[in-house]
This record gives structure tokens, sequence and C-alpha cells, in this order.
């Protein structure tokens, strides 16, 4: 039997994922006003990975959970 792997069942995103995450960055970024080599932008890229796993996957769904929520 085989079993074909998705790129989501190992943890890789194709190109069509890191577009809607880097729109989602590239937006928090801009209104937080944070530079790329900050810790902030650390932890808003692994909360930003972290929602787009959990199935939130449209760039202003991840824009307004992060807006909301208090360690972003």
């Amino acid at each position: 039997m085989r079993y074909r792997l998705d790129a989501q069942d190992i943890g890789m995103f194709g190109p069509e994922d890191l577009d809607r995450l880097a729109t989602a960055y590239a937006s928090l970024c801009g209104e937080h006003a944070i530079s790329d080599n900050e810790e902030a932008c650390r932890r808003l890229a692994r909360a930003l990975i972290q929602l787009y796993r959990h199935g939130v996957r449209e760039p202003q769904q991840l824009v307004s959970a992060l807006r909301m929520s208090p360690a972003a």
C-alpha cells in the first residue's frame, strides 16, 4: 500500500503557502514598525506558522487573529 505524503504532513510549505504567510507577515510588520532583525519578528513568524498549521490560511484572517492576540 502506498501512502503519498502531502507537503503539509511533513511540515513543508509550498509556494502558495509561503505567499500567504509573507503577505500576513509584511502587513503585521508594517503595522508594528518592527525590523527584520528584532526578536519581535521571530515571535511574529512563529505565531503565523503556528496559526497556519492549525488551519488559518487566509492572510487577512492571520492578521486579524494576531491583532487580537496579546502575544503578537
